[in-house]
């Protein structure tokens, strides 16, 4: 994000952080942009959790022309060691999920609301 401002990012959270990572990744995220700030007229950085927080977790990265999904471990229970990349018609679908997903869920938008996140690994 540092390095391509223009880039929308959205992370949305199915319950709080599962590990410390993701929490530090979350708060490094605000320290490199303000949510409430408008590049070219266009919000760049999006950060929601659905709620409950036993909703199934979905982890996925895409853009317009690629996504990863990444799969779970055959070594260890908690681990995500190895993913399928998809083409850009499944990108193009999954970053219309993402979006969706962001427009009905509760906002974690700054520093105190992701430090106030209960982390279940730390």
């Amino acid at each position: 994000m540092a390095q391509h401002p223009d880039l929308v990012h959205y992370q949305v959270l199915y319950g709080p952080p599962r590990h410390r990572a993701l929490a530090d990744h979350l708060t490094r995220l605000l320290e490199l942009r303000d949510p409430s700030a408008r590049r070219n007229g266009v919000k760049t950085l999006h950060i929601r959790m659905v709620e409950p927080a036993a909703a199934l977790q979905r982890l996925f990265v895409a853009s317009e022309t690629a996504a990863e999904v990444p799969l779970p471990s055959f070594h260890e229970a908690e681990g995500f060691d190895r993913g399928v990349l998809l083409s850009r018609e499944a990108a193009v679908g999954l970053v219309h999920h993402g979006r969706e997903a962001c427009v009905s869920v509760r906002p974690v938008e700054t520093i105190d609301a992701v430090r106030a996140l209960p982390v279940w690994h730390n």
